[in-house]
């Protein structure tokens, strides 16, 4: 590089200093604040909301991180360089870059490291932003790393072996010299102090660590029998001749009473799954439409991300498709493969088209993620069928969910969307979701369809009890319950 270039390089790099330190400052007020742990720890889960507010915090704090290593290893070698003043600029430089690093780890180690739900989710990994796993536990690593630790010592006699010189330097150059300087000396005392933290926080870290590394066989080989026992479960009928009361006749019939984004709750009756799972719905999935609803909805356009257009199914299907989280991942299906069942509920959102669309593109920002056996809502790279839903609507058209917490874990079961969709009905409040029909295997084993007052109706009867099959739910007139088969 000649000497034109190099201080080019190092105004870049001044430059590029001075704005990350004035941004990772106002960074550091989000990690002051502490609200949003305070409210993750109170309610014990994270809306989908504070999700995006502590990704958004990562992703500024990795993209600042990247630009200061970037300028960390320009200038590492600054012992090296040809003359003592191009050493004394690129050590100033490298120095200053490296002591801002320290200190603005330490915040984020020292706001979150204790705070377990917030660490857990500043670890998952995310692919569409190149987060990978164990992102912030790689943070504390580099912090407590007594190699860094080291060179940032070496940096630091290397100053103060050339003391003078750096003066010199200060007095003649001024400017943006005599700011690294005061960056430097602000940051340098504290350093020899931070040892035992160090220290310690590594202790900590190699702790957990070894914890993890020592249970991860184990952990690996029970996700391994959950899709196992899910796959199967999932594909097997509990009697040998099941026939689904939702036959493609029944089907060509709901077909009309379907629009994209509506919200479908289903049960098979003679699904291993259903008698397995706890409640009524034990499925939930989003109806899509086809390919002209997509073109329709601008799902195909150039705004949508490349990944989503790339997922749409070239072929098409009669009734239209769904995406759907089912073992052993979040994935489109033709609606007669998803309505392989007895009864669903369809319910619609009432949002904007742009709403609708921006909830659509949220459900397709999950597809391919693996299925959570856990049914961890805390989570996000593992989604789980009434997780889509959440994660899809929540604060959206007036569409706020609640958690629930089982078993330790807060979820969502399609029981509790049932009653959530349900219930907005009772008030004046607009309802964020309307129910649009029902269609419920009865006695007959046919499939009947309910609308308006009837389906509502037959849905708070299952709800306090009763399950279709037994008798047509009452009071019930003849027109309300008749099916509409020709």
């Amino acid at each position: 590089m000649n000497p034109t270039e190099f201080d080019r390089q190092l105004r870049d790099d001044i430059d590029t200093l001075r704005d990350i330190i004035g941004a990772v400052g106002r960074l550091e007020g989000s990690l002051r604040d502490g609200r949003l742990a305070t409210r993750v720890r109170r309610r014990g889960y994270f809306t989908p909301d504070d999700e995006d507010r502590t990704r958004q915090l990562l992703l500024a704090y990795r993209n600042y991180r990247l630009a200061l290593y970037a300028i960390i290893h320009r200038h590492e070698h600054y012992a090296i360089a040809p003359t003592p003043d191009q050493q004394i600029r690129q050590l100033l430089i490298g120095l200053a870059a490296g002591l801002t690093l320290y200190s603005k780890s330490l915040k984020l180690v020292g706001a979150y490291e204790h705070q377990p739900l917030v660490r857990r989710k500043l670890n998952e990994p995310d692919e569409k932003f190149g987060l990978p796993t164990g992102f912030f536990d790689e943070v504390i690593r580099a912090y407590s790393s007594l190699r860094n630790y080291r060179a940032i010592m070496t940096g630091l006699r290397f100053w103060r072996s050339h003391l003078r010189a750096i003066e010199r330097l200060r007095r003649t150059d001024g400017g943006d010299w005599a700011w690294l300087c005061d960056t430097i000396r602000l940051q340098r005392t504290a350093m020899r102090r931070r040892l035992a933290r160090v220290l310690w926080c590594r202790l900590r870290h190699d702790w957990r660590d070894l914890w993890r590394k020592t249970w991860r066989p184990v952990r690996l080989l029970r996700q391994k029998l959950e899709s196992r026992v899910a796959r199967t479960v999932t594909a097997e009928p509990s009697t040998e001749r099941y026939r689904p009361a939702l036959d493609p006749a029944t089907l060509d019939q709901l077909k009309p009473h379907l629009r994209p984004g509506d919200v479908l709750l289903i049960r098979a009756e003679q699904k291993l799954t259903t008698a397995l799972l706890p409640g009524f719905w034990p499925h939930a999935a989003i109806y899509l439409g086809d390919r002209a609803d997509w073109e329709s909805l601008g799902l195909t356009d150039g705004r949508q991300s490349p990944t989503t257009i790339a997922a749409l199914p070239s072929e098409e299907s009669a009734q239209g498709w769904v995406i759907e989280a089912i073992s052993p991942r979040v994935q489109l299906n033709p609606l007669s493969r998803s309505l392989s069942a007895d009864h669903v509920a369809v319910f619609r959102p009432s949002l904007a088209p742009g709403e609708l669309r921006t909830a659509l593109r949220e459900a397709f920002a999950h597809l391919g993620k693996p299925y959570d056996y856990e049914f961890d809502f805390n989570i996000s790279h593992r989604i789980v069928c009434t997780e889509l839903i959440y994660r899809s609507f929540h604060r959206r058209g007036g569409c706020e969910f609640s958690l629930v917490k089982r078993l330790g874990r807060y979820t969502l079961t399609g029981d509790d969307l049932a009653g959530h969709f349900l219930h907005h009905g009772d008030d004046d409040r607009p309802a964020p979701f309307e129910l649009v029909t029902a269609v419920l295997r009865l006695r007959s084993d046919r499939a009947h369809f309910f609308h308006g007052g009837a389906a509502r109706h037959a849905l708070r009867r299952i709800a306090e009890g009763w399950r279709p099959g037994r008798a047509v739910p009452t009071p019930v007139t003849r027109r309300e319950a008749s099916p509409l088969h020709a």
